[in-house]
């Protein structure tokens, strides 16, 4: 009997406890650097491993089809200084953090010391490629390139030959990799997903399904961050997978744009957001209190046979060639895409060769954003719709802009990245 009453009081407090329920633990974020109207961020920025310094190409046009200049830009996070600036683009911080590659303008491939601001230039040849990443593979120093091209650092200079990224099955070797912190695992595109394997053989291959941008890794391999196209269609936000538990989560929530993440040493993860609210850097802590789903098992790549119909069913091509240019106006490559097609096609024109040429806004973009850089970089170019559900047959939304190349009504080829006239042409010619 004397059990009774101290049965009926631990009842009694159980509803007690659960009518305060406790407020869910989520992300946190901060704004760190207010782009300037003017200025531009062309493709990625990167983190320092202690989050304090912020690298990125800041890009400027000089009037109306004028010039565009691409300053690597160094910053200090704590007061705002800008420490460094060269013309140059795709700085990568040393994973210690005491030194920093880049492609400057003038001077090749370059690698900054931070301490003392020593350059040594002409590290690598450029033609392995640029848009680096920099890991430690087994003690030393290794850089990977936009081109699956890899050397090891000997001090600061490459040693040759380069190696390559191996082709992997019905995988092959993927797109425009980046690479873990300890140099074994790449995250690259196939067919349009992420995927993630080993960079010097293919005994680990994991496909997220996810059709996403360019990924990072964290700092201990296990998880990978990237950008995707919201499912509403309006801009971007960024998705991390945890490689070990093959679940995803959503950072952010946000009605503009997150892009290109990286992470620091201490888990928080810094990127781009464009919006009306904000145009600048953020930071975001805490990224692993956002919940997780399970990576789903379905995955559907690109088919490997497109025809045009499949993609611009509402446009009926003119010629037998055509080149279409997929494309928004978040990406700093756009303009220089755009100026190198309008050129193609006068060359194409003049050369008189039956080729198309267009341009289509991938469908998160909005429209009056696409219109106004348009109108400042002067192009004038026939514009044909995409729609929403067959953006993803474009590839589109792994690297913008990205070209594409048919041939009496099919898919022959397609490139990710802006291209240049030299390239179009070549590219073009080489095909008839």
């Amino acid at each position: 009997m004397s059990r009774r009453p101290i049965l009926t009081l631990a009842v009694a407090l159980i509803p007690l406890s659960l009518s305060q329920p406790q407020p869910q633990p989520q992300p946190h974020f901060e704004k760190v650097l207010a782009l300037d109207p003017d200025v531009g961020v062309f493709a990625y920025s990167r983190i320092s491993p202690d989050g304090r310094f912020l690298a990125y190409a800041a890009e400027t046009r000089t009037g109306r089809r004028g010039r565009i200049e691409r300053t690597v830009t160094v910053v200090d996070l704590k007061d705002g200084r800008v420490l460094f600036t060269e013309p140059g683009i795709d700085a990568y911080f040393s994973p210690d953090g005491k030194r920093m590659i880049y492609l400057s303008s003038e001077h090749g491939v370059t690698i900054r010391h931070h301490d003392t601001g020593k350059l040594v230039r002409n590290v690598a040849s450029q033609r392995l490629g640029d848009y680096y990443s920099w890991g430690l593979r087994n003690g030393r120093n290794l850089v990977l390139t936009i081109l699956s091209r890899w050397f090891y650092l000997d001090g600061d200079e490459a040693v040759i030959p380069a190696g390559e990224v191996e082709p992997c099955g019905r995988y092959g070797v993927g797109d425009r990799p980046l690479l873990s912190k300890d140099g074994m695992r790449i995250t690259t595109f196939v067919r349009g997903t992420v995927v993630v394997r080993n960079l010097m053989d293919c005994s680990f291959i994991l496909d997220t399904g996810i059709r996403g941008a360019k990924a990072d890794f964290s700092w201990d391999g296990r998880y990978i961050a990237f950008h995707v196209r919201k499912q509403r269609g309006n801009g971007y936000e960024i998705q991390v997978v945890d490689l070990e538990e093959r679940t995803v989560r959503t950072v952010t929530d946000f009605e503009g744009s997150s892009l290109f993440p990286s992470w620091t040493l201490d888990g928080r993860l810094s990127f781009r957001y464009d919006g009306d609210d904000y145009r600048g850097f953020m930071m975001a802590s805490n990224v692993l209190d956002a919940p997780a789903r399970p990576l789903s098992s379905a995955i559907e790549h690109v088919p490997e046979e497109r025809a045009w119909a499949d993609v611009f069913p509402e446009t009926t091509p003119t010629h037998a060639t055509n080149l279409v240019l997929v494309w928004g106006p978040w990406s700093a490559h756009t303009p220089d895409a755009l100026a190198d097609l309008e050129r193609a096609r006068e060359f194409f024109t003049a050369a008189a060769l039956d080729v198309g040429v267009m341009h289509a806004v991938e469908p998160g973009s909005l429209p009056g954003d696409a219109e106004r850089l348009l109108d400042r970089h002067g192009i004038e170019l026939p514009a044909i719709p995409l729609a929403s559900e067959r953006f993803w047959l474009t590839e589109g939304h792994n690297q913008n802009p990205t070209t594409l190349l048919f041939k009496s009504g099919r898919l022959v080829d397609r490139r990710m990245g802006a291209q240049t006239l030299d390239e179009l042409r070549d590219w073009v010619l080489s095909t008839r």
